[in-house]
This record gives structure tokens, sequence and C-alpha cells, in this order.
């Protein structure tokens, strides 16, 4: 555990203040070898990964730019899918069930996933403020509070429509593992990908409804595991999660609000799916 203790104050430093993160992202790398969370295989791939977004992010000339920021989103598609030897992620929940309706679920601690913030604030430094915790620099309003939080209900109950869930209040007694896990190494990965790196990204190149469909869209199809109806579900409460970056300019808005909509999933309905 103390491979992940350190991961997640590396996370808080990206979040806290981007430039005291690498001291504990070294020593989680370290322990993580220590402990055969990583073979020297794995901690060469993960290295390689940060090193070419490093070397990237020091170029002027456009075709290496561009070659880089390939060879990084490759890399990370091998860490999403988890694709890459020597990395061996922790299993923590093993075929659990949220409630009686609920299809059984397994969680591991990643190592591999949320190794993409740190590449990826490496590769564009500005990707993540330095002031994600001073809520008192935006506001929101109400109306805008109204989409988010209506919308985060209203595509719950669209999910049950689709019979992609069921009603099922339960609190499992690892609610805490799943509720730490989710927004400290899943939220945080998915929303600097997504909205910061791709919605950024697009920002420059397009209109930002336009900018926030696509990128809405892709993290979509990320969740191709759950058919066709998951992806629609997944589009358009991607496209809130693209709302609250656009509107306040924080990802730690954008993770906050992610994180709601799967608590909300877990605790009021079948959980990941239903029997």
């Amino acid at each position: 555990m103390l491979v992940w203790l350190l991961l997640a104050i590396s996370i808080g430093c990206v979040l806290a203040k981007k430039s005291y993160w690498q001291l504990p992202l070294i020593l989680t790398l370290v322990a993580a070898m220590t402990f055969n969370v990583l073979t020297p295989i794995g901690a060469t791939i993960i290295i390689s990964g940060l090193a070419i977004a490093y070397f990237t992010a020091q170029q002027h000339n456009k075709v290496l730019i561009y070659v880089g920021h390939s060879a990084v989103i490759l890399w990370i598609i091998g860490l999403v899918l988890h694709l890459y030897p020597g990395i061996n992620n922790l299993l923590v929940l093993d075929q659990v069930n949220s409630g009686p309706l609920s299809r059984p679920f397994t969680l591991y601690f990643n190592l591999d996933k949320p190794m993409l913030i740190f590449a990826l604030l490496l590769l564009v430094p500005n990707i993540v403020s330095n002031n994600q915790y001073n809520w008192r620099s935006f506001s929101l309003s109400r109306s805008q509070i109204s989409i988010i939080g209506g919308g985060l209900f209203t595509l719950l109950l669209f999910a049950w429509a689709l019979q992609l869930v069921r009603p099922e209040l339960t609190l499992p007694s690892w609610w805490w593992i799943f509720a730490m896990n989710n927004l400290i190494f899943t939220c945080v990965a998915e929303e600097v990908l997504f909205r910061g790196y791709i919605q950024g990204f697009l920002f420059k190149k397009l209109a930002p409804p336009a900018a926030i469909i696509i990128a809405s869209g892709l993290f979509g199809l990320a969740h191709f595991g759950g058919g066709p109806l998951f992806i629609i579900i997944a589009t358009l409460v991607g496209i809130l999660y693209g709302l609250s970056y656009y509107w306040t300019r924080k990802i730690t808005i954008a993770i906050v609000v992610h994180f709601v909509f799967n608590l909300l999933h877990l605790v009021f309905f079948t959980y990941p799916l239903p029997l």
C-alpha cells in the first residue's frame, strides 16, 4: 500500500502545486520496484514514456513535436488498456457485489493508468494550473449549476430507461475503497486526459461546443467495454464534465463532478451493471 500512498501524494501535489510532484513520484517508482509492483521491464516502459513526454516538450521542430505527441498518446493507450508487461497492479476487491441485483465487481489499484497524469504534465506543463484548490476564483451561475446537477440525475435515469442500470439503494462495506480509488486514481487521470489534454487542445482549433462534443465522444468510446449504450451514456455525461471544465477552467471541478456521478451510480443503482 506504500506504493499507492506515495502515488496519491504525487497526484495531490500535481493539483496543489504542480512543481512539487517529482520527488514523491520518484519515491513511488522506487517503492514499486522494491515491492515488485514494477519489474525492470515495467519500470523501463514507464520511465521511457515519461522521458518521451519531457523531451517532446523541449522541441521546437513541428515534426518532432507531432511525433512525440503521437508516441505519448500510443503509450497512454497501452497504459489505459493495461497492455504492458512488468506492471503488477494490486487486486483490492475480487468479485464482490454492491447489492443482490448487481453483477460481481473487481477492483484494482492501478499503477499504470495514473502515470498518464505525469506524462501529460511533462508534455503540456500548463495543463494543470497552480490554483486548482482555490475555488473562490470562479463562479457558476444558477443555470450552469442546474445543468450540471440536473444532468447528472437525468443521465442516471436515462441509463435506467435504457436498462443499463436498475435502482438499488446500497452502501457496501467497501464503498470507501471504491471512493478513494475512483477519485484519486481514476477520475483525475481521465479528466486530465480528456478534458485537460484533448479538450484543451481542441479548444485551440475549434469552437468550444465542437471541442467539448468531440472530447466527450472520445471519452464515450473509451468505455466501449460496456457496449454501445454505455458509450452513449459516457459521451453524454462527458459533456457535463466538459462544460464544468469550460465554465470554470479548473480540472478539479470536472474531477469532482465525475466522481459524484460515479458515486451516485454506486449508491442508488446497480453497480457496475445489473444481473
